[in-house]
């Protein structure tokens, strides 16, 4: 799919920001970008929503749906984007946790924050279009771009996952999701999402029932989930768009690096990475120069002597009590069965 820039006379690059700002905000030229998040993936945020400002060539509100962040979270987050002049408004809106803590986890992604996003519409009401980020990007791309994406009248924008550009998706994918084509399935790190389509499908709740529904074959959580609902409903982006650290590019510029993964640069595990230089240099360095330009300035993982490894390894390693339970009903079936 190609996406033509939404305004292609002007580049951040080439004319004053605060002026060329001035002039979208006039024009009421916006784009929405939208995430979700918990307390574990601040230093995530605070980058993801700091780079797409200092790539983006319009003005930008914010809206983070907020897995019971205190009211400091949220204070310093708003100072590490709203300074920059193409950050036009931040918003929080407080997901109820009842809504989501009865959705699956998995040791893989222990956090339930992401199936907030199943109730985008409610509260971007007002609104018929927005860009969803996870919170482990470095966005390295203008938006205005992906902003001004050609739909061809799907709900949702999306890049296909590495695992199905990279192998065989079949066995893993084809029986378990039983989609159209298992070739099509896409990452939900990077979404372009029409609202008003979204709403008229009346998505919201049947994401939520179709999750419950099938929680036991749903072990990517909500990203199996978008991936069922809107089968045959998707634009295929480019993957300059959602490209995995682990693709490593020749050049990491000009395109969102999606930091998969349990390890992320803002864990003190990271660090094991950094004897190869391509994570050094294209990852960590990158990640940490935009993290010192927010609130979060300075901030670095704990590990006095290793301690910080030690206990990040023991806690990767107990399972929610969800997944306790998880695994005994489905070993039940089995045996019943």
């Amino acid at each position: 799919m190609s996406c033509i820039p939404f305004f292609t006379v002007c580049k951040t690059s080439d004319v004053n920001t605060e002026i060329l700002a001035a002039v979208f905000m006039e024009k009421n030229l916006y784009a929405n970008i939208a995430a979700c998040a918990d307390t574990k993936v601040l230093p995530g945020l605070a980058v993801t929503i700091r780079s797409s400002l200092e790539h983006s060539s319009i003005p930008c509100r914010i809206h983070v749906l907020a897995d019971r962040l205190s009211e400091q979270d949220k204070q310093k987050l708003s100072n590490s984007w709203k300074p920059h002049p193409m950050c036009q408004d931040v918003v929080f809106y407080d997901i109820d946790y009842q809504n989501i803590s009865k959705f699956r986890s998995t040791m893989y992604l222990k956090s339930k924050s992401a199936y907030s996003r199943y109730f985008i519409s409610d509260f971007l009401g007002e609104e018929s279009k927005c860009i969803y980020l996870d919170c482990d990007l470095l966005v390295l791309r203008d938006l205005a771009e992906l902003n001004a994406a050609n739909m061809h009248g799907k709900t949702i924008g999306s890049v296909r996952d590495i695992s199905v550009r990279t192998a065989d998706p079949h066995l893993f994918i084809g029986e378990r999701l039983q989609l159209t084509n298992p070739y099509d399935y896409f990452n939900s790190g990077v979404l372009i999402i029409d609202l008003d389509r979204w709403r008229k499908l009346d998505a919201r709740n049947r994401l939520v029932d179709l999750t419950l529904e099938r929680a036991d074959t749903f072990h990517s959580q909500d990203q199996d989930a978008l991936n069922v609902f809107f089968d045959g409903d998707t634009e295929f982006l480019d993957p300059v768009w959602n490209t995995s650290q682990y693709e490593r590019p020749d050049t990491v510029k000009n395109r969102i690096i999606h930091l998969i993964g349990t390890v992320k640069p803002w864990h003190a595990r990271y660090k094991e990475k950094l004897s190869d230089p391509y994570h050094r240099t294209e990852i960590w360095d990158r990640f940490y120069d935009v993290l010192d330009r927010t609130a979060y300035a300075g901030n670095r993982p704990w590990d006095p002597a290793g301690l910080g490894v030690v206990k990040e390894t023991i806690e990767s390693k107990i399972p929610k009590m969800d997944m306790v339970t998880g695994k005994i009903r489905r070993t039940l079936q089995k045996f019943l069965n």
